[in-house]
Order: structure tokens, then C-alpha cells, then sequence
């Protein structure tokens, strides 16, 4: 049975500082709290939110209870060494370095709930250029985007590929890299560890990158999909692509590959470019490792065009993209198992008898080495850091393991300074594997920030079991709160039936008000993605519908009330539960089902701030719905500025 910590902690921003270095002077992880006489001195008088005082938002890491980038102690409380200098200049600050005690700043009611989500791992707040050159750049890199709109979704590139039995992706991806302006032998010098699997693959690459940065690494991560900006999914030393470096590479792949059709349509699907354009921003950055996430499956996943490979992560393994990868587990297993290269070193936690019997066979076939990992918990049994496990939530308890072997592995094969003598599933925890397990953040998963008198808990569970670990982590997070209106935001995109996961949301918490949106932010303000064929307004909007029936079909049922209503975008949902439960009364929102819902979510809240200008028609539901959406007033204000979205579709 699988336990939750419960998250006692959150951040203020009056607590953050400046550049990346965190304070915290809640909760329970006393040992992990700042040491500084600043903190000292001054928790008391600004750890709370006086009458009249602006509502402050605060927001939670990955890996721990409660956040904290500054330095960790050993139990005995002599302090952990720094972490070792990068090999090139990043970026950012590194997270958890020791620095001299910088004075707290307060975060005023403008800042955006979109900042406070990435912002503990360092993100930039701010610009010192000129507002013209960023405007310029915002529009340009718009435009980018834009053109992401005409490219072919990589699902139906899969779905070609695996239906003819061949590795079309594969041979594709070789042919528009080539002629992108970089080689396979060229991509090749990059040192990847490359990680496949259902559940857990992208939280156990973020904690595998956060590891290795702490020894001086400087890490590449691909990821997708990405909550709010495409940039997310280019990670540099942990932070996202700038915004202006994006624009230049895609521009530099776009016009390579524009040049060399054959065809009027030949140019490769959306996820494929991606990978290629990855590649380009990752061997520029020269980094000295990337931690590459496949998209979808992996024999055919075009990411698997690398041949030399000597690190693989296999996690966590179920039913899913049934119509691409298979309908049986088995089948789901050898998709997962292609990424396994001849000689590789190959760790997963996979127990399942039939899922390990099938990656077992695609080691031998490739001549690999398979390591089982222990559980996370064996790492904390038999040293100075044990009492740091309770503190973990189960994003870390069930991927930590994973990820120490996985960077294990890659420092053992390093030349020169990062090489280290770590024996094969060797349960030596050292300072540096503690600080990448703590400071990890992963925002979307069992994550909480508090903003403008709501708790948001954003995680983007999409299978029954991700769902009964975020329904558990949110109902251990709400005890502390047991009069806050409990409100539910859910989609959940796929063709897969819905029933499941929403019989067991239905059964396991009580809410107060659920809606039912599709993965569209505002009514009025167009996202470019938007505009894409497979991911459509209607077609969401239909699937949405769906799930809103399932659930009132539950409730009738059960002889029970039925508290779902549908809206057509996540800007709708939260002005018909403000209107039902207006400031300051504070909310405990869930916001589930599917990652892209968490982007168009975080972007909603953000505008839901802002003036905006909504009509009375544009609030309605499909008029086919048997599930209206709540009646919700006409708002009489001036447009937002330019949408900032872009949050496409993972593939």
C-alpha cells in the first residue's frame, strides 16, 4: 500500500530571495530550515499574513515536505559540503550552492501565479533589457510558435510506423536530422541516459538531472509535454531555454528542413522536430549530459535514434496509448524495452512477472546488463540522513532509487573529474545525491501554491494508480484546512474509456463543486496551439462532455446530488466558483486528469486575475450538453494583453 507524506510546508513569497536560494519557516523538516542569523531574527515578524496584509502566494518542491534550497545539515547539524562547480557557466545560480545571507524579498499582488510555479527552480523574474528588445523577442518567439500549428502530429507518425511493423520514425528522424544540418555521428557525442516507461519516467529524469547537477554536471533534459511554454521542455542546468535562444534554433531547423523538400508536406511531425531542434540547442550549450525522456513507447519513439546509449531507465510499466503501443502489457513491455542499446547497463523497478519477463528478453537480444533497483527507502536506512525519507512524497519514495542508480551509472562511465567508483546498485548516499533528491522540483506533479486565498494542487494524474496517489496527497494536504470549499478541475484526454478513473474520484473525496473543461484557457484569447486538427476546441470540448456524463450517470446512481457542471474553458470554471465562493473565503482547488489541463489551468488563473472581458454566450456550454455550466455574469472589462499560452499538445 502506498503512503503519502503528508505536505505540511508551503513557501511565501516574503520568504523567497533573491537569485534562487529559498527560506522556509514553516512545517515539521526543522533540520532542512534555514540556518542563517536573517532567519533567525526575523521569523517572527515575517512568517505570518496580518489582518489586512495581501494574501501572499506559496508553493511547494518536489522532493521534499518542505521546500528548502539553502544548506542541508547532517543530524548531528555540521552542515553538508556545497555542491561542485559547474563545468561551464549556466544560466542560473546553482540551486543549492553556499552563499552569503541575502536580504528577503516581498512579492507584491502583481506577481503571477505562473512565476510561482516554476520559480523555485530558479527561474528568472525578472529582465534587465530593454522593454522594445522583449517585446521583440515575446513576438517573435510567438511566431515560432505559431508555426507549430502546421506541422503534422508525431501520433499519427507512430501509429504508421508501428501498424507496418517498421522503424519509419527512426529512418525519418535520421533523414530531416541530416537535413536539418547535423549528423547522427554528430548527436552521437552527446552522453544521453535515456529513460522510457508509463508512470514516473519524468519525475525520475528530473530527479536523475538534479543529482548529477550537484556534482558539477551540466546537464541537458528533454521532456514533454510542457505546462505553459514550449521552452520547458529544454532544459539547460535545470532551467528552460531561453526564449530568444528557442527562436534562433527553431528558425535555423524550420528553414533547413523548408529548403530540402521533396514534397509540399515533407517535413517531420511535431514531436520529431522537437527532438531534432533539442539536439541543436543541446550540443550549442555543450553540456555534458543529457537526460533525454521518451515520448511515446520507445522502439519506435524517434528520441531512439541514438545507437550507442549506455545508461537506460525503464519505469514503472501499464496500459496506455492502447492504439499506438498495443493492447496487452506485454506488448506495452517490448515498446518500452526498445530503447535498450547492445551493451548498455539497464535499471528499472519493474516487479511486475510479466513486464520483467518480456524487458528481461530484450536484454538478452541486445546483449545488455539488467540491474533490478531496491527501494528508495534502502538508501535512508543505515546513515546521518534517514530521518530525510518521512519528508519525501511519493514522486521521490517510488523514482528516487531509480534515479541515484541511473546517475550512478553515468558518473562511473565519465572521464575525468566526475568519475566516480560507485559499485552497481551501491546504497552509499552521498551529500550530493541528498541535495539533487531535496531541491528537485517537477512542477505539476503533487504540487501546492497558495495564491489570492486558493490552494492550488496541481498533478497531472492520468492513470487509476497516479490517481490514487494524488487523491491521497490531497486529502492528507486538506486536513489542515477541513472548512475550505473542496473544489475539483478535471479533464482527461485520450480515447481511453474515463469510467475508471472517474468512479474512483467520485468514490474517494466529497468535493464541494466539481467542472468538468477542456484543456482551453480563456474564451476569447486564441492559443496558437489551439488551432492544431488533432486537439481541436470541438473534439475537446466533446471528450470533456463525456466525462461530465460518466459523472452525472455516477451520481444518479448513487441517489446522490450531482455537483458537476461543464464549462468550455478553464477562465469559465473559475469565475462560476468564484462567484459561488467569493474572496477571501479560501478554496482547496484540485486541478487533475491531465497535464495539459494543469497549463491551460495555470495560464486561466493567471488571466482570472487580470482584466478581462468575458460574454454571456461565450460561458455556455455546448448546447447538444445535458450538463450545463453554471450561469456566469457578463464582466464589463478591458482585454487582456497579448495571450502568453503555448501550451501544445504532447505530441
Amino acid at each position: 500500500m502506498l503512503c503519502r507524506k503528508v505536505l505540511r510546508s508551503v513557501i511565501k513569497p516574503s520568504q523567497l530571495r533573491l537569485g534562487v536560494r529559498i527560506v522556509t519557516q514553516f512545517g515539521a523538516m526543522d533540520d532542512l530550515q534555514t540556518r542563517t542569523a536573517h532567519n533567525s531574527n526575523t521569523n517572527s515578524s515575517s512568517s505570518g499574513v496580518g489582518v489586512g496584509s495581501p494574501v501572499l502566494p506559496r508553493t511547494q518542491n518536489l522532493g521534499t515536505a518542505a521546500t528548502s534550497m539553502v544548506e542541508l545539515q547532517h543530524s548531528n547539524g555540521a552542515p553538508l559540503e556545497a555542491p561542485r562547480t559547474p563545468t561551464a557557466p549556466s544560466t542560473t545560480a546553482t540551486a543549492t550552492a553556499a552563499a552569503p545571507a541575502a536580504t528577503s524579498v516581498t512579492v507584491n499582488d502583481g506577481v503571477l501565479f505562473e512565476d510561482l510555479v516554476f520559480y523555485p527552480k530558479g527561474r528568472e523574474r525578472s529582465d534587465s533589457r530593454d522593454k522594445e528588445t522583449l517585446a521583440r523577442e515575446l513576438a517573435e518567439f510567438h511566431e515560432a510558435v505559431e508555426m507549430f500549428t502546421q506541422i503534422k502530429p508525431n501520433a499519427q507518425s507512430i501509429r504508421d510506423s508501428i501498424s507496418n511493423l517498421k522503424l519509419n520514425s527512426l529512418r525519418d528522424t535520421i533523414k530531416y536530422l541530416e537535413r536539418s544540418g547535423l549528423t547522427l555521428s554528430a548527436v552521437e557525442k552527446l552522453s544521453v541516459i535515456h529513460v522510457a516507461g508509463t508512470k514516473g519516467k519524468g519525475s525520475t529524469c528530473a530527479l536523475t538531472e538534479s543529482i548529477l547537477r550537484q556534482y558539477g554536471v551540466r546537464t541537458g533534459f528533454f521532456s514533454s509535454p510542457h505546462l505553459v511554454s514550449i521552452t520547458e521542455r529544454f532544459r539547460i542546468n535545470g532551467v528552460p531555454l531561453a526564449r530568444n535562444k528557442f527562436t534562433r534554433h527553431f528558425w535555423h531547423v524550420y528553414n533547413n528542413l523548408m529548403s530540402k523538400r521533396e514534397y509540399d508536406k515533407d517535413m517531420p511531425p511535431f514531436f520529431m522536430f522537437l527532438t531534432i531542434l533539442g539536439f541543436h540547442a543541446f550540443l550549442e550549450e555543450r553540456v555534458d549530459v543529457v537526460v533525454l525522456e521518451v515520448g511515446i513507447g520507445g522502439e519506435c519513439d524517434c528520441t531512439n535514434v541514438l545507437r550507442n546509449v549506455k545508461t537506460v531507465g525503464i519505469t514503472s510499466l501499464a496500459l496506455e496509448h492502447t492504439d499506438l503501443l498495443g493492447t496487452t502489457i506485454k506488448q506495452i513491455a517490448w515498446q518500452k524495452g526498445g530503447i535498450i542499446k547492445p551493451g548498455s547497463n539497464v535499471y528499472t523497478h519493474v516487479t511486475d512477472p510479466v513486464c520483467l519477463e518480456v524487458i528481461r528478453e530484450r536484454v538478452a537480444e541486445k546483449k545488455a546488463t539488467l540491474h533490478q533497483v531496491l527501494e528508495t527507502e534502502a538508501y535512508f536506512k543505515y546513515n546521518l540522513y534517514a530521518h530525510y525519507f518521512d519528508t519525501f512524497n511519493d514522486y521521490v519514495r517510488l523514482n528516487g532509487a531509480l534515479a541515484i542508480q541511473l546517475a550512478y551509472d553515468w558518473l562511473r562511465q565519465a572521464k575525468g573529474r566526475f568519475h566516480e567508483d560507485n559499485p552497481i546498485n551501491d546504497l552509499h548516499m552521498t551529500t550530493e545525491v541528498l541535495r539533487g533528491l531535496v531541491t528537485a522540483h517537477w512542477p505539476g506533479r503533487c504540487q501546492l501554491v497558495e495564491y489570492n486565498h486558493m490552494r492550488v494542487h496541481l498533478d497531472g494524474a492520468h492513470t487509476i494508480e497516479s490517481m490514487r496517489i494524488c487523491l491521497d496527497w490531497y486529502i492528507k494536504s486538506t486536513k489542515r484546512t477541513p472548512s475550505n470549499p473542496k473544489i475539483l478541475i478535471f479533464n482527461r484526454t485520450g480515447g481511453s474509456d474515463p469510467s475508471g478513473i472517474v468512479n474512483l474520484v467520485h468514490n474517494t473525496i466529497n468535493f464541494d463543486m466539481v467542472c468538468f473543461t477542456p484543456n482551453i484557457a480563456h474564451p476569447q484569447k486564441r492559443d496558437p496551439s489551439q488551432s492544431t486538427k488533432y486537439t481541436s476546441a470541438r473534439q475537446q470540448r466533446h471528450r470533456a462532455q463525456i466525462i461530465a456524463k460518466v459523472w452525472e450517470s455516477m451520481s444518479e446512481a448513487k441517489q446522490q446530488i450531482n455537483k458537476g457542471q461543464l464549462y468550455n474553458t478553464c477562465w469559465e470554471a473559475l469565475t462560476a466558483v468564484r462567484a459561488r465562493y467569493p474572496a477571501p473565503i479560501e478554496l482547496d482547488l484540485l486541478v487533475t486528469g491531465s497535464i495539459h489541463l494543469l497549463g491551460a489551468v495555470i495560464t486561466a488563473i493567471d488571466q482570472f486575475q487580470s482584466p478581462v472581458q468575458a460574454t454571456a454566450t461565450s460561458t455556455a456550454a455546448s448546447p447538444s450538453s445535458s450538463i450545463q455550466s453554471a450561469t456566469i455574469p457578463v464582466v464589463d472589462r478591458s482585454p487582456v494583453s497579448e495571450f502568453k499560452c503555448e501550451n501544445l499538445s504532447k505530441f
